[in-house]
């Protein structure tokens, strides 16, 4: 995910936002939304994502 995916993909964490159920949601969500942050923040950077 490039720099203008992750701004994108922070336009989405509102609505993710009031989809989460409990605390440990919320708290994964926000970590990630800080990765998009610095990544959106930062031309020329990518997020990168282990599968499973």
């Amino acid at each position: 995910m490039n720099e203008q995916e992750s701004a994108t993909a922070l336009g989405e964490i509102p609505d993710l936002r009031q989809r989460c159920t409990d605390e440990r949601q919320l708290a994964a969500l926000d970590d990630f939304a800080t990765l998009l942050e610095q990544c959106a923040g930062t031309p020329g950077s990518y997020l990168w994502f282990q599968g499973d």
